[in-house]
């Protein structure tokens, strides 16, 4: 199993805290899942470029909306954004924690060929109704990492019939 593919990018989030409750359009004051997704990898731009995406992901339906696609652009690197149809998020609910699966197909992703580039820049945070939200890379008190994407994690799409061997150095 891989998390991507030619047809998009999969992603499977669990949050160890109950469920509370979602907002939109002020997504950070719930439960919410947010994703940044450089389909480039570009480290040299300290804005959002053409081939950035900012979605998020609400566990729950609200005002028919569950995602959709947020990303903000200088006007030299706009592009439509995705229909938000096309996201795919189910939730599963427990008493302990909720989880999300996510489908983002590539007709949403601006730049996204794996072929061409093998590696994405990502990042994520995760908002809680009435907690601090969570955040990958950086401190989201110093940073707004959705216009920083020079800051965000470095991501190898691998194949996945490839066998992981352990490198010079590494356990294992």
């Amino acid at each position: 199993f891989r998390s991507w593919l030619p047809e998009g990018l999969y992603f499977y989030c669990s949050i160890s805290i109950p469920f509370k409750d979602v907002f939109y359009p002020e997504i950070v004051r719930g439960d919410s899942l947010e994703l940044f997704i450089d389909t480039r990898d570009i480290k040299t731009a300290s804005y959002p470029t053409k081939f950035c995406h900012h979605f998020f992901f609400l566990p729950k339906e609200i005002q028919s909306i569950q995602a959709e696609e947020i990303t903000r652009f200088r006007n030299e690197d706009r592009h439509d954004l995705c229909d938000p149809s096309d996201l795919k998020v189910q939730a599963q609910f427990q008493k302990e924690g909720y989880a999300m699966k996510i489908f983002i197909p590539s007709q949403s992703l601006y730049g996204y060929d794996p072929g061409e580039c093998s590696r994405i820049g990502f990042s994520y945070r995760v908002n809680r109704t009435g907690g601090a939200p969570q955040n990958f890379c950086v401190s989201p008190e110093e940073f707004a990492i959705e216009q920083q994407p020079f800051l965000w994690g470095r991501v190898r799409l691998i194949d996945a019939n490839l066998s992981i061997r352990p490198t010079k150095g590494t356990p294992g």
